[in-house]
């Protein structure tokens, strides 16, 4: 069954800082695994400028009434067999899968699974052609055993003919590349480096849009205090040589919501199938919600649909987050858990093989097979449009040009629905002959519709950015295309956040935010925090703000409207600790457990001994400093920026760490930033000390920048004051 799930839209715009890709740019070389092109997708709002009347719906693939399509019939696999790579024949004529199973224990104690190699005619029925390359127990070669690991990725563009096809599979340490002439016969080059710190489960993709290997791989991390499996991303052009994993995908608060109170289940991320596709890139993330006492074995598996423009920064699906492939119904061969791998677009369709299974994972005998679902070309997603007169207006377009073709469904209702699009300039003005007047309105259903407005068949030429006005009813719209290298120019920002307390102007209990880009943010003092005036006890000017105590807690400041960090944040203050203790500078945890999604902890400790110097907790996920320490009685500039995931910790003006958190999502606080010390009670983190030119900010802040800062503080520069 098609389902289909609806989200409200409100009208809203999303700003990408991420490049899109244009296969014009990308890498001149064919490849059978090549879904990239020239269509844009509305699965996110990366295109849209504004919008009404629509609801985002996201459509499940479909699956094969003939499924499973393969099953584990053969005497070497003890009850499983498992989806893989799936490449067209060269010649066009049918497909491989180069797929695996486990073989029976008791019978082959050292080959718990094996990999295997099966051709198709239609990519329905399946056959597993005789290969004679490794034997199993009995010696015998009568099967279609492939060297342990092959999935490979089509690289043509290999010099060497002997490098035609490409794999990363496991070996010892990690994940080796190996090379085939014909994806049957593999060679490990003898100096090439492993992928490390990975688990068990791995994707790799060939990125024609950069000319890079990408690989997730299975990583484990602490996640809203619980032990989890994430998704870590390396890249390279050479696979030879992989630089270390960074943890781009992990669960999130969203991701819990059916876990059961007072329990440690949790939500994993399995792995994740990524490809790039048209002008960006797709994951099939799978979800594997552990519901076992330990939170970490048994429970369902299925998979989600999250999306980026760049393979690095990803946005999971809005509302209720349907799964792409559903779970099948109570008593089917895949009621309990789906793993997607192979991914095909042939003509008008989409395919995509999938390990299907009806035990939850860790349940053995574990039983799988094989199932195909399909989905028509780009409808992942579609704006849908009822009764109302739907509007969707898109960014402004440099280098459309040629006809617009759309892809769009008028006929799902059965009433009758129609589309039209208007093309105006770059402020939004109609250009002549291309109303909503003189477009010649659209009906039916098709993938690949040319837009015409009379006798004008092409986008208007010589003047500059367009924009194209969509006017829908009863219709679904899925994509368009207005040539080979679109480029998609962002909208003007909204103010960003932007607070700066320098105290010079202030006493008692109250600070004036010197920065008005965004609208005066209120600080409200708690405890004994207040003003000092004394010009000995400043940083910089005159006076700074004393806070805390060691005999009593829980004074704070609150700076109101800060829980919208976006993609990008500064956290700095000049801080002067009395007693040289671990403390927290921002912090808006509220003691009720684990520190998870929707919370931050910026916090310090000059004699590293809690901490290795400078800690981020954002996202449920805890990275630090290089170990440093500065317990001298002395003020120093303690900061962290993050750059949509990339997280930089500087002390008095010098970088002393970078690492990676998952970027995409926006962070989005469940309550305002204190600064001193948090809710938690029973703990003591108070800072105990000084504190001047306090500053949180909307932008991740350069390297020279946050030095400048460090050296002058407001007289720097850098920063708008009022």
């Amino acid at each position: 069954m098609n389902r289909q799930t609806h989200f409200p839209l409100a009208a809203i715009v999303f700003i990408s800082l991420a490049p899109c890709f244009h296969p014009s740019a990308a890498m001149a070389a064919e490849s059978m695994s090549d879904m990239t092109g020239p269509w844009q997708l509305f699965i996110d709002d990366y295109l849209i400028a504004g919008k009404s009347n629509v609801v985002r719906t996201y459509h499940p693939f479909e699956k094969h009434p003939q499924n499973p399509v393969i099953l584990p019939d053969k005497p070497w696999m003890d009850h499983v067999v498992k989806a893989g790579t799936v490449l067209p024949e060269e010649d066009g004529k049918g497909y491989r899968m180069w797929h695996s199973c486990w073989t029976p224990g008791k019978i082959d104690p050292e080959h718990r699974s094996r990999s295997l190699y099966s051709t198709s005619e239609d990519g329905i029925r399946w056959e597993m052609p005789v290969l004679g390359l490794v034997p199993w127990v009995d010696g015998s070669l009568e099967n279609n055993f492939l060297p342990q690991g092959a999935r490979p990725m089509y690289t043509p563009f290999n010099d060497d003919p002997e490098r035609r096809y490409t794999s990363m599979g496991g070996c010892k340490g990690g994940y080796c590349v190996r090379y085939s002439e014909d994806g049957i016969h593999w060679e490990t080059p003898p100096d090439a480096q492993p992928l490390t710190g990975g688990g068990d489960v791995a994707n790799f993709h060939y990125d024609p849009n950069t000319g890079r290997y990408l690989g997730y791989v299975k990583v484990i991390r602490n996640v809203s205090g619980l032990r989890r499996r994430c998704v870590g991303f390396a890249a390279t052009k050479e696979p030879e040589s992989w630089p270390p994993l960074e943890v781009v995908m992990a669960p999130d608060d969203f991701d819990d919501r059916w876990v059961q109170p007072d329990t440690v289940q949790r939500t994993h991320f399995y792995g994740c199938k990524v490809f790039a596709y048209q002008t960006m890139y797709l994951g099939l993330l799978e979800i594997f919600r552990a519901e076992d006492d330990r939170g970490y074995f048994h429970g369902p598996v299925y998979t989600e649909l999250i999306t980026s423009r760049d393979g690095v920064h990803w946005l999971r699906e809005q509302g209720e987050r349907p799964p792409i492939i559903e779970l099948g119904p109570p008593g089917s061969w895949d009621q309990a858990m789906n793993y997607p791998h192979g991914i095909v677009v042939e003509d008008d369709v989409i395919k995509v093989y999938y390990t299907g299974s009806p035990d939850h994972h860790d349940v053995f005998p574990i039983h799988g097979a094989v199932g195909l679902a399909t989905l028509r070309k780009d409808g992942f997603v579609s704006l849908d449009s009822e009764l109302a007169v739907a509007k969707v207006m898109t960014k402004r377009l440099l280098n459309a040009r040629g006809p617009l073709r759309v892809n769009y469904d008028g006929s799902r209702t059965g009433i009758g629905g129609y589309l039209a699009v208007e093309v105006l300039d770059a402020d939004g003005y109609v250009i002549e002959g291309y109303s909503k007047r003189d477009c010649d309105p659209l009906g039916g259903d098709s993938i690949d519709q040319i837009v015409t407005w009379g006798e004008q068949k092409e986008l208007p030429t010589g003047v500059g950015p367009i924009r194209l006005h969509f006017l829908m009813k009863n219709t679904s719209l899925y994509s368009f295309m207005a040539g080979d290298d679109v480029e998609v120019l962002d909208e003007p920002a909204d103010p960003i956040l932007a607070a700066l307390y320098t105290f010079e102007t202030d006493e008692g209990k109250s600070a004036t935010d010197v920065l008005d880009t965004d609208g005066q943010q209120r600080i409200q003092f708690r405890g004994i925090a207040k003003v000092d005036t004394e010009a000995d006890n400043a940083a910089f000017g005159q006076r700074s703000m004393m806070i805390g105590s060691p005999f009593r807690p829980l004074n704070r400041l609150e700076i109101e409207d800060t829980t919208e960090l976006g993609t990008s944040f500064t956290l700095a203050a000049m801080v002067k600790s009395d007693d040289q203790e671990y403390a927290r500078l921002f912090s808006n945890y509220d003691s009720s457990g684990p520190i998870n999604y929707s919370e931050l902890v910026f916090d310090f400790d000059p004699k590293g001994k809690v901490i290795a110097g400078l800690r981020l907790v954002c996202k449920g996920i805890i990275v630090e400093s290089d170990p440093v320490t500065f317990a001298d009685g002395a003020y120093h500039h303690l900061a962290v920026t993050y750059d949509d995931g990339l997280v930089c910790f500087y002390l008095d003006g010098n970088q002393v760490g970078r690492k990676r958190l998952p970027g995409g999502e926006p962070v989005v606080l469940a309550r305002n930033l204190l600064v001193g010390e948090d809710e938690a009670l029973g703990t003591h983190e108070q800072l105990t000390g000084h504190i001047d030119d306090l500053l949180v900010l909307g932008t991740s802040l350069s390297a020279d920048e946050i030095r400048a800062l460090s050296k002058k503080g407001a007289e720097s520069g850098l920063l708008p004051i009022n």
